[in-house]
């Protein structure tokens, strides 16, 4: 090692080489990271949706949802599978144990599924497959508005918006949502239908092979080749109207007008949307996997601006991710800066000069530059959670150059060249830098095993300080001696050297006395000083645990919300509107000028019940007043006077972008039988009124569907020559609509219009009817009424499953209350009020679920990263005493993290823990400097424990506050940050910023005194002593042999 330094300090030229090398290579490296919000989060779940038209919940869940259920269950490291069967559909949702391969996994399922697929029935579609990713999650979503005509505006943006958007690079979808989207549509006769005796399903056949452009192959005449076309697409809607669908008795051809009103309508099935009370039609935005989100939707924005539209028509970008990403990770960098300038200034006061303060200056951006190339190489993103690891290293990233470098001053004090100062003084530190770097490293290994969304996501963090305290480390071993020897000349100007001595005069000077006065009264007298500060440390940590909030990972204040509407099931889509829309009006009252800016959204068809109220505020270096929670407190009690049978759920935008598995608080309800299960749920819900915090209370399924249920009579039908398939088809054909082809009108402004085959109108009111419909068998056509028999009946909505049985969900969310105080009131209400009959079970999952297996990862990397930084101590001082006594230093700071979390209001979350973990690292840096310095003077003096740390104490008191300050302060603009995503580095900063606080403070006088008790019993073993002894015994025995010998 001395070599190397040596090396490096008589070669300057290469090693300012080195620094141009890698400045470049890490200024390359940052133009080409990808930059996100968060780090990509492969969560472990795989989703099988099949289509299975016109089967009602409980069929679904027989026919198609069991099976897919038992074959999936198969496949490895399969953790839970639940499902959903609804009506026309199945979803099976197979999670995964995380660190699982998902490739693999995937083409697992659908091997199972493969080997299940004739079984299925011969009407449901082939199962599909789709495994969950963020880069399903849209990006952005914009707005276009600006007339009444939204059928002429659909067209417009279909036409001359969307295909642009989708051609910018990284966009993967764009997809249109709302407005009226133009459609032909053919109007059937059910009279005239009856009187011809025709099939609505061959009209549907004839259609679409009327509408057909075919290649013939080709001829030849005299030297000429002609391609033979068979040209029959329709044209116009007159080209439909004039499609043959049957002969009469006299071969008079029956055409489709006489029996159909042809016309150009519109989509039904479309969302209705409205932005600020205006309606509008909205583009989401899919970025390409691994597209940088903020470069995506800078060129989005430059296409809109390229944007030729008509007068009038304007458009707005409703929310856009990259907003949020900017936003947070400009808050991250300023307090990065920030903390790099205090940590400046510190070292200005302590070492009143410009030359050495720039060269450990240097250290941050050479560290930081090296962290960039590094991350490039290792495919992490730019995010707020990488960004935050850089943040928290800004402070230890000059601790190794401070240690190195008031190490040189002390020799070059003491009368050695410059040159032979750097080289000694960097190499007698550089073993013990190494072990302080190390256990901050090593802290970290721990994530390695964590398993979960908290590792997944703390991974980027740990790469990044490990990285930059390894380049730390290498800037102080490198750059920072060959600088100091030519630029340390221990000359002062005068006017830094009088600030220096007022300094000394009025602060050093009387922190020194200070500091002297009580590690002499703690070593004279350690038992009055030890016994009581360790108990009041460790009722600290005890008393603050049980007091303490607890929750898994905190909501950001993004400045967005959404409110989830449900109508009772059947409410029609005008109605639904209606009370959306008065929502959303009483929202804007209850926000008022925070409000940038509010959409509602209308559903169709079977979900015509639900809507949906997006909320977005003014930034809050807008001024905005209150947090998104305090606003969503303010909607939630507004729209309380509504009627309890509408449904309410407000939820964050981090639920919104699909960063949550769970729409909060699930409370699971396992028994097979439906009915009793509804009523056990009713009981719950009752229950559940009074705990205070717990909002959005309400059944995640809908109130039981009206049905009308059509029994075929299967020995009838069969004679007939009919089976279930022909029935149902024809069913949804008249009542529901087929798509039987497409064209595009010639003169239209619309393209690729859909030609939809239905009941007329009139004809598809009531029940009646659905019974005089026509079915065509081998006997001619026949009105349903003869062959089915037709009842209104009730049944589920949906009938959800977890793990092979069934179960109803409560769903609720928390506000106000930590997490852990809330599910314990859940419980005890649950236990005390309601009587769980047998056959069913009550389970607990949601994020309550998640925060449980979360805590149970941070305990095993806190005892696996205490074992780990006690392997690195005890290596460093060969010694089982030493790092017990220097962990010392991790109650007093566990203490402190819970005392300013508990003085702040912060809770015990997943990113306070992880600062609690970092700081075991952290903390014992201290101890190692001071330990080290006391075996020195018992080595090297012969004198006692004592002795040692009434010297070493002093002595070392300055570089401890010079590291320790530049730390704290570093952290300090981080805890007090209030700007976009603080919620999720704050606490962690907070935690850190407490226990690195307390333990200084006790550290420079617990482990000192400690050790020099244990030391003053069991002195430390002279190793060389003993091995010169053992040589000189060695020459005694073999003179006296060769006595012997003679």
């Amino acid at each position: 090692m001395k070599n190397f330094i040596e090396l490096i300090v008589k070669k300057p030229v290469g090693v300012c080489m080195g620094i141009v090398a890698l400045v470049i290579l890490g200024v390359i490296s940052l133009t080409r990271l990808p930059v996100d919000f968060l780090p990509d989060i492969e969560r472990p779940y795989i989703t099988v949706r099949t289509s299975y038209d016109n089967a009602g919940p409980e069929e679904v869940e027989k026919s198609v949802t069991r099976l897919i259920e038992n074959a999936v269950s198969s496949v490895n490291n399969v953790k839970s599978v639940t499902s959903s069967s609804k009506e026309g559909e199945s979803k099976v949702t197979i999670e995964f144990n995380w660190g699982s391969d998902l490739t693999s996994a995937t083409a697992d399922i659908r091997e199972a599924l493969d080997r299940i697929r004739k079984n299925l029935p011969d009407d449901a579609d082939s199962p599909t497959v789709y495994k969950f990713s963020t880069d399903n999650i849209p990006v952005m979503e914009i707005s276009f508005y600006g007339t009444e005509n939204l059928s002429a505006l659909y067209n417009l943006v279909d036409n001359n918006v969307l295909n642009k958007i989708e051609q910018v690079g990284g966009v993967a979808m764009a997809d249109i949502k709302g407005g009226l989207k133009s459609q032909i549509k053919v109007d059937i006769d059910m009279n005239r239908l009856q009187a011809y005796g025709l099939d609505i399903n061959a009209i549907v056949r004839t259609l679409g092979e009327e509408n057909q452009n075919l290649a013939g192959g080709e001829t030849y005449e005299g030297v000429y080749k002609y391609i033979l076309r068979t040209t029959g697409e329709f044209k116009t809607i007159d080209d439909i109207g004039t499609v043959v669908v049957a002969l009469k008795n006299n071969n008079t051809p029956i055409r489709l007008r006489e029996l159909a009103h042809i016309y150009e309508g519109y989509d039904d099935k479309m969302d209705i949307i409205k932005v600020n009370g205006t309606a509008a039609i909205s583009i989401s935005i899919n970025k390409e996997s691994g597209a940088n989100m903020v470069a995506v939707s800078k060129a989005v924005k430059k296409q809109l601006e390229k944007l030729n539209l008509p007068e009038g028509i304007k458009y707005e970008i409703l929310f856009n991710n990259a907003d949020t990403v900017n936003k947070s990770i400009s808050g991250v960098l300023d307090t990065a800066w920030q903390g790099g300038l205090f940590a400046v200034i510190i070292l200005m006061i302590y070492l009143w000069n410009f030359r050495t303060v720039s060269i450990i200056a240097i250290s941050i951006p050479m560290s930081i530059i090296i962290t960039f190339t590094i991350m490039y190489f290792m495919g992490v993103t730019l995010n707020i959670i990488s960004l935050a690891g850089l943040v928290l290293g800004i402070g230890m990233m000059v601790d190794n150059s401070i240690v190195v470098l008031e190490n040189i001053f002390f020799y070059r004090n003491n009368g050695y060249g410059k040159y032979s100062s750097a080289i000694e003084g960097t190499f007698t530190v550089s073993l013990a830098i190494l072990a302080s770097t190390l256990t901050t490293i090593a802290v970290f290994l721990p994530f390695l095993f964590v398993q979960g969304q908290t590792g997944q996501m703390f991974r980027d963090l740990c790469i990044t300080v490990t990285v930059s305290m390894i380049a730390s480390l290498g800037v102080a071993l490198t750059i920072v001696p060959m600088l100091g020897a030519r630029l340390i000349t221990g000359k002062k100007s005068k006017r830094l050297a009088k600030f220096e001595n007022f300094f000394n005069k009025y602060f050093h000077s009387k922190v020194n006395f200070v500091y002297n006065k009580i590690l002499t009264y703690s070593v004279n007298h350690k038992n009055r000083v030890l016994i009581p500060t360790l108990s009041i440390v460790f009722a600290i940590i005890i008393i603050g645990l049980i007091f303490i909030g607890k929750e898994g990972f905190p909501v950001s204040d993004e400045g967005q919300f959404q409110a989830k509407v449900t109508m009772p099931v059947g409410t029609r889509k005008e109605q639904t509107k209606s009370f959306v829309e008065r929502m959303g009006k009483d929202i804007e009252e209850a926000i008022g000028e925070d409000l940038k800016r509010i959409q509602t959204r209308v559903r169709y068809g079977s979900s015509a019940n639900k809507g949906e109220i997006r909320v977005q505020l003014r930034d809050k270096s807008e001024g905005r007043k209150l947090s998104t929670l305090k606003y969503m407190g303010l909607s939630r009690k507004k729209l309380s006077v509504y009627p309890a049978k509408i449904s309410l759920k407000l939820i964050t935008s981090t639920k919104i972008m699909g960063n949550s598995s769970s729409d909060g608080i699930d409370i699971d309800i396992v028994g097979e039988d439906l009915d009793r299960g509804i009523d056990l749920a009713e009981k719950i819900l009752v229950a559940l009124e009074d705990v205070e915090g717990l909002k959005d209370v309400r059944l995640r399924r809908d109130d039981s569907n009206p049905e009308l249920n059509i029994s075929i009579n299967r020995d009838l039908a069969s004679k007939m020559g009919l089976n279930m398939k022909t029935v149902a088809s024809s069913i949804k054909t008249g009542f529901g609509g087929t798509t039987a082809t497409r064209m595009t009108p010639d003169g239209s402004l619309h393209t690729d219009l859909d030609v939809q085959v239905q009941l007329n109108q009139r004809d598809r009111i009531n029940i009646d009817d659905i019974k005089r419909m026509l079915i065509p068998t081998s006997f001619g056509i026949v009105p349903i009424s003869s062959i089915a028999d037709i009842k209104k009946t009730f049944g589920p909505t949906a009938i959800d499953r977890k793990d092979d049985s069934r179960i109803i969900t409560i769903t609720a969310s928390g506000e106000g209350r930590a997490m852990d105080r809330i599910m314990a009131d859940v419980q005890s209400a649950i236990n005390s009020k309601v009587f769980i009959p047998s056959g069913f079970s009550i389970n607990y999952s949601g994020d309550y679920e998640d925060m449980q297996d979360a805590f149970a990862q941070l305990l095993q990397a806190i005892i696996l990263a205490l074992v780990l930084v006690y392997a690195v101590m005890a290596t460093q001082f060969e010694s089982y005493i030493a790092p017990f006594v220097i962990a010392l230093a991790i109650p007093f700071g566990f203490a402190g993290s819970i005392l300013l979390l508990l003085i702040t209001r912060q809770t015990l979350s997943v990113y306070s823990g992880i600062g609690i973990i970092v700081l075991i690292g952290v903390v014992v840096n201290n101890g190692i400097v001071l330990i080290d310095y006391m075996n020195q003077l018992m080595h090297e003096k012969k004198i006692n424990g004592d002795k040692a740390a009434l010297i070493a104490g002093p002595r070392r008191l300055r570089p401890v506050l010079m590291t320790s300050l530049t730390t704290i302060l570093g952290l300090l603009p981080m805890a007090l940050a209030s700007g976009e995503g603080n919620e999720m580095y704050k606490p962690l900063s907070i935690a850190l910023l407490g226990g690195l606080t307390v333990s200084t403070m006790f550290t420079l006088v617990i482990v000192p005194t400690v050790y020099a008790a244990i030391r003053n019993r069991i002195p430390l073993k002279d190793y060389a002593a003993k091995d010169t002894a053992s040589i000189e015994n060695k020459a005694n025995i073999e003179d006296a042999l060769g006595d012997i010998g003679e």
